[in-house]
């Protein structure tokens, strides 16, 4: 009776193909980020303002497939894990651990590589329950690790936690100790870490390279802020100017509100004319990509793009330079988002023009 639970077990769609897909030995992480090509992220399993069961109902398979014929390689699953926990426990629901095992499986079918992110961590700067948190979060990973051990190394990558804000020296702490207690269990699996304040590419030059050899570096890039969430309401104090123009335009800038003398978006307007330029782009990018690069530390973009409150013709503009410049110093991007607040989907469910030609220079040969 046992041999007949574990065959059905390991013959269920969930561990199809698990021998074919166990990664060779000889596969080395450089080679990881080439084999991503380009990538986006689809917005769904994080959205905290919608009820969590509600959301494990949507049919996310077909999205997968646009996705996919769109001529992208690698999608991003965003997902607020503490949304979908059993009453009164860090035990992830087996709904989302299933539906996280559908997606894979629909990805796999369609030739695409998955990254499963944890959103919303609360291990803030200064908070006083690291220890316990972070314990925590490895606790969901090892369940997540459970359900997907043995199959998918090559297509298949958990980034621990988004957007760190943690202080430096403890957020280098505890994502070691976490990396630590995650690959006592799992040897050969891939995972995707970053820097704090955000994912900031500074601050992943001072994590810098941790002591595991199956590690993929992220950073998270979004400026020119100013431009990039103008209108966001989630960050009012910093975005509440509209209408800005990228490139810099003088001419075209909207005017400062004398309320905002002396806040930090009256710094950021003051630096946007060297900002908000390609080139400013360009040199703070390559800069990041090759002090990663001396350090043997693979990089990749996990979040890039616009809002999609900012002018069309500037979106388009900063959407054709940032792809551009990825390309150019070989970062594998993965843009925010495909159908959301920054979609790259508008009329007629149509990829922006300026996306579409980015895909289609990053396969032509």
């Amino acid at each position: 009776m046992l041999l007949i639970v574990l065959f059905s077990i390991m013959t269920s769609p969930l561990f199809a193909n698990t021998v074919d897909n166990y990664i060779d030995k000889k596969y080395n992480c450089a080679q990881i980020p080439p084999n991503m090509g380009a990538g986006v992220n689809l917005s769904l399993l994080e959205h905290t303002w919608e009820p969590p069961d509600s959301l494990l109902k949507v049919d996310i398979n077909h999205k997968l497939t646009a996705i996919k014929n769109a001529g992208f390689k690698t999608v991003r699953l965003p997902v607020a894990f503490d949304m979908y926990l059993q009453p009164n426990s860090s035990n992830l629901q087996v709904a989302l651990l299933d539906k996280l095992g559908d997606a894979y499986n629909t990805c796999e079918k369609l030739g695409l590589t998955l990254i499963i992110t944890y959103h919303y961590g609360k291990v803030y700067y200064g908070s006083d329950n690291r220890l316990s948190e972070r314990d925590r979060i490895m606790w969901m990973w090892k369940q997540m690790q459970n359900k997907f051990r043995g199959m998918g190394y090559q297509n298949l990558f958990f980034e621990l936690y988004n957007e760190p804000t943690e202080e430096r020296t403890a957020w280098k702490e505890d994502i070691n100790y976490i990396v630590k207690g995650l690959r006592w269990e799992e040897k050969d699996r891939y995972y995707i870490i970053g820097g704090t304040n955000y994912n900031n590419a500074d601050e992943l030059l001072d994590l810098g390279k941790i002591d595991d050899d199956k590690i993929l570096y992220t950073i998270h890039f979004y400026e020119p802020y100013i431009f990039t969430h103008q209108g966001a309401e989630w960050v009012k104090n910093h975005t509440y100017i509209t209408n800005i123009p990228y490139p810099y335009e003088k001419r075209r800038m909207p005017t400062l509100d004398r309320a905002y003398k002396g806040s930090d978006i009256e710094q950021d307007y003051a630096k946007y004319p060297a900002e908000g330029t390609k080139e400013y782009i360009r040199v703070r990018l390559r800069r990041i990509a090759e002090e990663c690069k001396k350090k043997n530390m693979p990089l990749i973009c996990t979040e890039a793009g616009v809002i999609n409150q900012a002018d069309e013709k500037y979106r388009r503009n900063y959407l054709e330079d940032i792809t551009g410049i990825m390309d150019e110093l070989n970062i594998p991007l993965l843009l925010w988002d495909y159908d959301q607040k920054f979609s790259i989907v508008i009329r007629n469910q149509k990829i922006m023009k300026e996306v579409r030609l980015w895909l289609e220079r990053k396969y032509k040969d």
